[in-house]
């Protein structure tokens, strides 16, 4: 067979593989070197006007950082913070040990890494008296290494700033199950400057929106909405419009709308998420209409709430247990609830189950959950007069939950029950049918029925019936032969 001679392309390719492997020429690219570690600060922070409230919890505090990723150890390295040439505007207050200085530049003795939320040295900035709402200067921050590096960053500090607020309402209750309610989305600037850019959000849980906006983008349950020429001034208001048209659950007993809205130029709060992806919606446009919605119950956290109530109870009905014994023998009790519906109330319902174990018996073993890989713990509490109360976890309809108890049986007959009650101790006040909340427990005297018992007379049952049919069948053949000859 004739060998076709390689192609000078097929040489070249074998030629730079062996010179990889002699080591003349490296084989892939060189890992990249580790980033320098350099300072840390936001690009802005706001304080509170001289005598002014407080900023919300909410703004993004302060934080700075050096992270030399090493173990910070001793004192060996310096943070300067610098608001000389801001003096009118600003001043600085330390706190913490190892800080030494005035109002305007103060040096702390840091370690060889350095976080301001974690190491308890350093200083915040202050708004001067005779500032006003808008005056702004800029903080200075110096780190220098115990290995002579040196790394700046600068902060640019406002005084006052915009707080924005949402209206809501906390509470929306007794919505049929598939209903629409309609929920206004009204954002108010109540700070002393205004905001520029308007970033809005809104998670939804089991309540589903008709529509999705075309100039929001959605993931999953969460749309992300973003307004960059909507300027905001100090008292100003303004709604999107149309708002939500959410539709209530047809099975869940509640929902939950999560709000958050934030100034474009500075960034979501702090905690909230906004997906970084999503699709865009396939409806109108959300529009703003400034002046609009002015009055209502305002929250300035960084995510309003609002809960969804649904009239779809769920009627939870106790789960007892029969069994048969003697004094003294060991025997599982299976006892729990189960939901017989139509609702559905999800996650943990507030409902516990009470067991009482039948008098005179002793509880040997109860359920145990699983709080980390081998490490177990039980799944109940007991009071003194030996009742067990038990986390209800069953929640959508036809579901229920058994616990196993093993217990040693006193004198017989003997009772106990099993009671379904609302997680502050009281009645279950959503249950439709309370009458159920109570099941028996009962351990009596006798033979508990064997594996196999009953067995025999289901066989002979069945034997009997396919007799039965088999002489049906003879009967109807010999007949059709006697109508044959008849004929």
């Amino acid at each position: 067979m004739a060998v076709r001679p390689r192609t000078p392309r097929t040489r070249g390719v074998l030629l730079a593989l062996a010179a990889c492997l002699t080591g003349v020429v490296p084989l892939g690219t060189a890992p990249a070197a580790a980033a320098e570690p350099h300072l840390t600060a936001p690009a802005t922070y706001h304080v509170a006007p001289p005598g002014g409230p407080k900023r919300p919890a909410r703004d993004k505090r302060l934080h700075v950082y050096y992270d030399a990723d090493t173990v910070a150890g001793e004192k060996s390295g310096r943070l300067i913070m610098d608001v000389r040439g801001a003096e009118k505007v600003l001043y600085l207050k330390k706190f913490g040990n190892g800080c030494a200085g005035d109002r305007t530049r103060i040096v702390c003795a840091v370690g060889a890494s350095y976080n301001s939320w974690g190491d308890w040295a350093g200083a915040l900035p202050h708004a001067a008296p005779g500032s006003e709402a808008g005056d702004a200067g800029d903080l200075h921050l110096r780190y220098e290494a115990p290995d002579g590096r040196v790394s700046e960053a600068t902060t640019h500090v406002v005084v006052g700033g915009p707080v924005l607020e949402i209206r809501r309402a906390e509470e929306v209750t007794h919505l049929r199950p598939g209903a629409r309610t309609r929920v206004a989305l009204v954002v108010r600037n109540a700070g002393e400057t205004p905001a520029h850019g308007l970033g809005f959000t809104y998670t939804t849980s089991t309540m589903t929106p008709a529509e999705g906006f075309s100039n929001c983008r959605y993931r999953r349950t969460t749309a992300v909405c973003r307004f960059p020429s909507l300027d905001l001034a100090p008292g100003e208001s303004v709604a999107l419009a149309p708002g939500l048209d959410l539709r209530a659950p047809e099975v869940r007993t509640e929902g939950s709308l999560q709000l958050s809205a934030w100034p474009l130029d500075l960034g979501p709060y702090d905690g909230v998420v906004v997906p970084e992806r999503g699709e865009p919606g396939k409806g109108p446009a959300l529009r703003p209409e400034p002046g609009t919605g002015t009055t209502g119950t305002w929250s300035r956290e960084a995510t309003a709430w609002t809960r969804f109530s649904v009239d779809n109870p769920s009627d939870f009905a106790a789960v007892g247990a029969r069994l048969r014994g003697h004094g003294g023998e060991e025997h599982d009790i299976r006892v729990g609830a189960t939901n017989k519906g139509p609702g559905d109330p999800g996650g943990y319902p507030s409902v516990k189950i009470e067991f009482t174990p039948p008098k005179g018996s002793r509880v040997l073993k109860e359920p145990m959950e699983e709080l980390d890989e081998d490490y177990f713990e039980p799944l109940c509490t007991h009071d003194k007069a030996g009742v067990y109360t038990c986390p209800l976890t069953v929640h959508e309809p036809g579901d229920t939950q058994l616990l196993t108890f093993r217990v040693r049986l006193g004198t017989l007959p003997a009772e106990g029950s099993v009671r379904l009650r609302g997680k502050d101790g009281k009645e279950y006040p959503a249950d439709p049918e309370p009458a159920d909340d109570t099941a028996r427990v009962a351990a009596v005297v006798g033979e508990e029925p064997r594996p196999g018992d009953g067995g025999h007379a289901a066989v002979w049952g069945a034997a009997g019936g396919a007799v039965v049919v088999l002489a049906g069948a003879v009967y109807l053949v010999r007949a059709r032969g006697r109508r044959s000859r008849a004929r």
